[in-house]
C-alpha cells in the first residue's frame, strides 16, 4: 500500500476553560499534532451521546479529511467514543494512548458512592473491551502492555510502549540549582529531599513526608496539601516553576501503594525527576521505576522508609546528575517520545 502524508489530531476535552491553555501547551510538545478542543462531560453512560455529538461537531468544524488523518486519543475512553461516531473503515486510524489501569483505579481508590462507581466502571469496561478493534495501541509501560493483552485479548504485537514524557524544561541546570537553593536558604552541605504530586489522592501517599521529616531530613513538599512541620518546606508551584525547584533538590521520593494501578504505571513525576538529574528513592510498587533504577544505577529501591538515612542520601548525592539527566532525556525527553510516536504513526500508515 502506498503511504500517504497523514495529519495527526489529538482531541482536548475541555470542562474547565482555565485549564485549556496549560493543557494545550503540554500537548503541543509533541510534534506534528494538531489539537481539536471540544466540550467534555462527566464520564457516565448517560453523557456518552453528548460527548460523541460534540466530538463529531469538533471534527466537522476542524475540516478534518478522514482519509488523511490519524486520531491520537489520550486514553481508552476517547478512542471508544471516536470508534462509535466514525465509519468503520477509519477505525484503523484511531490510536488509543492507554495511560493506566483505569477500571482498577476506580474500584480501588474512588470515593464515589456505589451507584456512581458502578456507572463509571461500566463505562471503562466498555472502553477497554473495545480496544481489540484497533490496529495499534500505545501503552505507557511493558507491564501495562501485558495487562492489556492478558485481560482484554489484545495481540501484544499491536501494543507499543511510550512512557510518560517530561516537558522540554525538565533538565539539569546548575545555575537554577544555585539560585533556588539560595532562595530556600540551603547550605551546600544540606540535603534536600523532594516530593510532589498533582493531587492528594490516596495512592500518592503525602503522609510519608512527616515520616521523613521526623528523621531530621529537610523535605521540599511540592504537593497541594500543606504539611506543618519544622523540616518541611511547603511550595506548591506552577508547572513552569517546577524544574527550578527540582534542580534545587538532591534526591526525589516516589512511594506508592502496592496495587495493579501503580504496578502498570509510568508516573510523569518520575520522568521529570530523572530528566532533572535527580536520584530517585522508591519502593517496588511501580515496575517501570524499579527496573529503570536498577538498570541505570540512579537511585534506590527499598522496602521500608526506615532504610533511608543520611549515609544513603550522601551516597546518592555523589551520582553525577548530568549523566542521570542525559540518560533520562534519552528515555523520557520530548525528542525521544516524538520518535516513538512517529514509529507508531508510520506503522498505522503502512
Amino acid at each position: 500500500m502506498k503511504k500517504i502524508d497523514l495529519k495527526i489530531y489529538l482531541f482536548l476535552g475541555i470542562r474547565d476553560e482555565k485549564k485549556k491553555d496549560r493543557n494545550s501547551e503540554k500537548k503541543d510538545s509533541v510534534k506534528r499534532i494538531e489539537i481539536i478542543p471540544f466540550r467534555l462531560y462527566p464520564n457516565y453512560p448517560f453523557f456518552k451521546y453528548l460527548i460523541r455529538k460534540n466530538l463529531l461537531e469538533a471534527i466537522k468544524n476542524a475540516n478534518v479529511d478522514l482519509e488523511k488523518s490519524i486520531f491520537h486519543t489520550r486514553g481508552e475512553m476517547m478512542a471508544w467514543h471516536l470508534g462509535k461516531i466514525l465509519p468503520v473503515k477509519y477505525m484503523m486510524n484511531i490510536l488509543p494512548d492507554v495511560r493506566g489501569a483505569s477500571t482498577e483505579e476506580i474500584k480501588q481508590f474512588s470515593k464515589l458512592g456505589l451507584f456512581k462507581k458502578a456507572l463509571k466502571i461500566y463505562n471503562y469496561d466498555s472502553a477497554f473491551k473495545n480496544l481489540n478493534k484497533f490496529s495499534k495501541i500505545s501503552a505507557v509501560s511493558y507491564i501495562l502492555k501485558e495487562h492489556l493483552a492478558n485481560s482484554y485479548q489484545i495481540s501484544s504485537t499491536n501494543i507499543y510502549i511510550t512512557p510518560s514524557l517530561a516537558g522540554k524544561d525538565f533538565l539539569f541546570n546548575q545555575l537554577q540549582r544555585t539560585k533556588y537553593r539560595n532562595e530556600l536558604n540551603l547550605s551546600n552541605n544540606e540535603i534536600l529531599v523532594v516530593f510532589y504530586s498533582g493531587g492528594i489522592a490516596n495512592w500518592q501517599n503525602n503522609d510519608i513526608l512527616k515520616i521523613l521529616a521526623e528523621k531530621g531530613l529537610k523535605v521540599l513538599n511540592l504537593s497541594k496539601k500543606n504539611i506543618e512541620h519544622k523540616n518541611i518546606i511547603n511550595k506548591f508551584v506552577s508547572y513552569s516553576e517546577m524544574p527550578s525547584y527540582l534542580n534545587a533538590a538532591d534526591v526525589a521520593i516516589i512511594w506508592r501503594e502496592n496495587s495493579i494501578v501503580n504496578k502498570v504505571a509510568s508516573p510523569v513525576k518520575f520522568s521529570e525527576y530523572i530528566c532533572c538529574g535527580l536520584p530517585v528513592i522508591s519502593n517496588d510498587s511501580v515496575d517501570m521505576i524499579k527496573e529503570y533504577i536498577k538498570k541505570n544505577s540512579c537511585g534506590l529501591v527499598i522496602n521500608s522508609l526506615d532504610d533511608i538515612d543520611i549515609d544513603s542520601l550522601n551516597q546518592l548525592k555523589q551520582i553525577d546528575r548530568k549523566i542521570i539527566s542525559e540518560t533520562g532525556l534519552s528515555n523520557f525527553g520530548i525528542d525521544k517520545i516524538n520518535d516513538q510516536y512517529s514509529q507508531i504513526y508510520s506503522a498505522i500508515n503502512e
